[in-house]
């Protein structure tokens, strides 16, 4: 039989951890709360390949891998100052300045644009099924004259003509989409007009 004089202290105590019940309780609302998050919204593999690899401390998802092939091939090609590489959430940008690829108001690929993209080609096809989209980007400056109307226009066919490219040789259209952005989208960045606008007239060919 509990002696009478310790059977307040054991209410006290059982008081106290009714507060663990719902706190446990909270807690789960929460998990389930963000599991539906999660569930409701698209998230990308490049995404949880990144966060494998935070977990794991390894560096060896499949976008770090082509990274550093196409920032070799940029070192041998000496393209540093024109094609530029960089991760970020939406998986790998490769970042290619308007005159590596066109000439002026142009939306027709150049020779030495062509080379690099077939090689880029072959790179992206070791990772197959994986979403590439290309985006064209112009500057503020509207088009006045030649074959395009505006920066919606030059901007689209240019995307459009790095796709056809990139699906001549060897890369299946079925993962691939195209983006015309105009100046919608401009880089922030210091400098003159001229140099911000130079800046802004890229191409950039996401895989995600």
């Amino acid at each position: 039989m509990a002696d009478p004089d310790l059977e307040p202290l054991l209410a006290d105590e059982g008081g106290d951890e009714l507060w663990l019940i719902s706190y446990a309780d909270l807690l789960t609302l929460l998990l389930g709360f963000f599991v539906l998050l999660i569930a409701a919204s698209p998230v990308k593999l490049s995404r949880f390949e990144r966060l494998a690899d935070a977990i794991s401390g390894k560096n060896d998802a499949p976008l770090v891998d082509l990274k550093e092939k196409v920032d070799q091939l940029i070192q041998k090609e000496n393209l540093t100052e024109k094609v530029v590489t960089r991760e970020d959430l939406d998986g790998l940008a490769i970042e290619f300045k308007d005159a590596v690829l066109f000439d002026s108001g142009s939306a027709d690929l150049r020779p030495e644009g062509r080379e690099v993209i077939a090689k880029l080609a072959g790179m992206m096809g070791t990772l197959p099924n994986r979403p590439v989209t290309i985006e064209g980007h112009t500057d503020d400056v509207p088009v006045r004259a030649g074959r395009f109307q505006s920066n919606w226009e030059l901007s689209s066919q240019r995307a459009i003509n790095v796709l056809g490219f990139l699906e001549a040789s060897g890369l299946p259209k079925r993962q691939m989409a195209i983006k015309g952005l105009a100046d919608t989208k401009p880089i922030a960045r210091s400098g003159t007009i001229d140099e911000q606008r130079a800046a802004n007239r890229r191409v950039v060919i996401r895989v995600e």
